[in-house]
C-alpha cells in the first residue's frame, strides 16, 4: 500500500480528484494519517529512493544473469539440457523417454554421466522442442533464453491487459510486481518450460474471455505439454460450456503426441511402458522427492515433512489440505454459477483460483511460481474495487495484505536469500535438514501457495454478492 500512495502521488492516478475526494474507502480515519506521513518529503524520498534502488538491482542482475549465461562455455547442469538431449535424440530417432537411452545420450552430449532423472515430459513436447537439435548446445541455449525474455515481455503484457485501471502507477506496480515473482527469474537460471506455460495461459484467458474459443484452444492445446500445471483448465472450461474450447485443445495436445512419438520413432505403448518405469525413478531423486526435497512449493509436500516416518499419516494429511482446499474452491464456482445462470463468461478470479490449484495440487517447484502472475493483478484490482466502491474494512485488507505478503514469499528475497542460504549449510539431498526447519522455512513457499489461494478465494466470496462485482471482475 505504501507504494502504491507513493506512485499514486508521483505518477498521478487517472482519475478525477473530485472522485477521488467521495470515495469512502479514503474516508476512514486511519487513512488520512498514513497518507499524511507519507506525504512528508523525507518518507517520501527515501520510500522512492527504495523503490529505485530495488528495481535497478533487478534489471542489472537480469542483465547480467542473461551476460553471463550466455557467455559461459557451457550451459548450466540444469533444465536445458534434458530438453537439448530429447531434442537430440529425437532427431536420431531414439526414445528420450527409455531411461538409459536418456542416461546413455545425456553423457555423450553434455559429458555429465552417473544417475540423472528421467524425461518424463510427455510426448507432444517434441515438436516443441524439436528445433534445439538443429544446434550446437552453446547455440540452442542462446536461443533459449532470448525466447524466455521474448516470453517473459508477453506475460507483462498480458498482466497489463488484464489490469482494469488505466493508472499508469498502477500499471508500473503490476508490471514491477509480476517480473518480481521468483518463478521468472529461477526459470531464466535453470531453462525450464515454465514462463511459457505462464504465456499460454494467460493469453489463452484473454482469447476465451473474449469468445475467441479456436485460438484459446490452441494456446490450451499446446500449453498440455506440462499437464500438471494445466490440466485442471479442461474441468473448467467444462464448467464453463465451452465446449468447443476443449474440443480444439484436445485435438491439438493429441495431434502434437502423436507426431511426436512419430518424429522420435517410436510407439504409443512404448512410450507408455517407458513412462511407468521412469515415473517412479524421476519422483525418487532427491530434488522430487516430497520426503527429501527442499524447493518444491506443492501441498504435496506437506504432510511428508510433518510426518517423515508414516507414509500413511504424511498421504493423509496432504489429501486432506488438498481435498478442503479443493471443496473450499469448487463452493465458491457453484455460488458464482447459481448466481449468473451458469455463465459462460469466465473471471479472473476464476483463472487465478484455477492457478492456484494446480500448484497445490500436483508436483510443483519455484518455477511453477509463473503461474501467480494472474494473482497479482487480481489482488490489483481487488485493491482498486475497495478504494473505489468500499468502506474501509479492517477485515478484508487483512485478507488483501495476507495475499501480498504470500505473494512476498514466492520472490527472490525468500527462496533465494533465506533457502537456499540455508539449504547450503546441509546436505539437503541426504534428508539431513532439521526436522523443525524443515516444518518451518523451508515450508514457507508451499504455505504461501495455500495462503494466496485462500486470500483470493475470500475476496472473491465476498464480491459474489455485491452489485459492483461486473466492474470488478469483467467480462464481455
Amino acid at each position: 500500500m505504501a507504494v502504491a500512495f507513493v506512485l499514486n502521488r508521483s505518477l498521478r492516478w487517472n482519475c478525477d480528484p473530485i472522485l477521488r475526494q467521495n470515495y469512502l474507502f479514503l474516508k476512514h480515519p486511519l487513512l488520512p494519517r498514513f497518507i499524511r506521513f507519507l506525504d512528508r518529503p523525507i518518507v517520501n524520498f527515501f520510500l522512492q529512493a527504495f523503490l529505485v534502488l530495488v528495481v535497478t538491482r533487478f534489471i542489472c542482475y537480469t542483465g547480467w544473469l542473461v551476460y553471463d549465461l550466455t557467455n559461459r562455455p557451457e550451459p548450466p547442469y540444469w533444465d536445458f539440457k534434458w530438453f537439448f538431449v530429447a531434442s537430440k535424440l529425437a532427431h536420431q530417432h531414439l526414445s528420450p523417454f527409455n531411461v538409459e537411452v536418456f542416461n546413455k545420450g545425456f553423457c555423450s552430449l553434455t559429458k555429465v554421466c552417473g544417475f540423472i532423472p528421467s524425461f518424463v515430459y510427455p510426448p507432444n513436447i517434441i515438436p516443441l522442442i524439436w528445433f534445439l537439435g538443429y544446434f550446437p548446445m552453446k547455440t540452442a541455449f542462446t536461443i533459449w533464453i532470448v525466447l524466455h525474455l521474448i516470453a517473459t515481455g508477453f506475460v507483462l503484457w498480458g498482466a497489463n491487459i488484464l489490469l482494469d485501471s488505466q493508472s499508469q502507477a498502477l500499471r508500473t506496480i503490476c508490471t514491477i510486481s509480476v517480473a518480481f515473482i521468483y518463478g521468472f527469474v529461477f526459470d531464466l537460471q535453470v531453462g525450464n518450460v515454465a514462463t511459457f506455460i505462464a504465456v499460454l495461459l494467460l493469453w489463452m484467458f484473454i482469447l476465451a474471455r473474449n469468445n475467441r474459443n479456436f485460438p484459446a484452444g490452441v494456446l490450451l492445446g499446446i500449453a498440455l505439454f506440462k499437464p500438471t500445471l494445466v490440466v485442471l483448465f479442461i474441468p473448467y472450461f467444462i464448467i464453463k460450456k465451452r465446449f468447443d474450447l476443449i474440443f480444439v485443445s484436445i485435438i491439438t495436445g493429441i495431434f502434437l503426441a502423436l507426431f511426436g512419438l512419430v518424429i522420435s520413432g517410436n510407439s504409443l505403448t512404448g512410450f507408455l511402458q517407458d513412462a511407468i518405469r521412469g515415473f517412479p525413478l524421476w519422483l525418487n531423486d532427491p530434488s522430487n522427492n516430497p520426503y527429501i526435497s527442499m524447493s518444491r512449493i506443492d501441498l504435496r509436500v506437506v504432510g511428508p515433512r510433518f510426518f517423515p516416518d508414516s507414509p500413511f499419516l504424511a498421504n493423509l494429511f496432504s489429501d486432506l489440505i488438498i481435498l478442503v482446499l479443493v471443496g473450499l474452491v469448487s463452493w465458491y464456482f457453484y455460488r458464482k454459477q447459481s448466481r449468473t445462470a451458469w455463465s459462460k463468461n469466465i473471471y479472473l478470479a476464476e483463472m487465478v483460483l484455477v492457478s492456484c490449484l494446480s500448484i497445490a495440487i500436483n508436483y510443483s517447484q519455484p518455477t511453477s511460481s509463473v503461474m501467480l502472475a494472474p494473482a497479482v493483478v487480481f489482488l490489483l484490482n481487488d485493491l482498486c474495487f475497495q478504494i473505489k466502491h468500499c468502506a474501509f474494512s479492517r477485515q478484508r485488507m487483512s485478507v488483501w495484505l495476507l495475499g501480498v505478503g504470500c505473494l512476498l514469499v514466492q520472490t527472490a528475497v525468500i527462496h533465494a536469500g533465506l533457502l537456499v542460504f540455508l539449504g547450503k549449510r546441509w546436505n539437503w539431498k541426504e534428508g539431513e535438514l532439521p526436522y523443525l526447519l524443515k516444518v518451518t522455512v523451508f515450508s514457507l513457499p508451499s504455505y504461501a501457495v495455500l495462503g494466496i489461494t485462500l486470500s483470493v478465494l475470500i475476496l472473491a466470496m465476498t464480491s459474489v454478492g455485491q452489485k459492483q462485482v461486473a466492474e470488478f471482475d469483467r467480462s464481455p
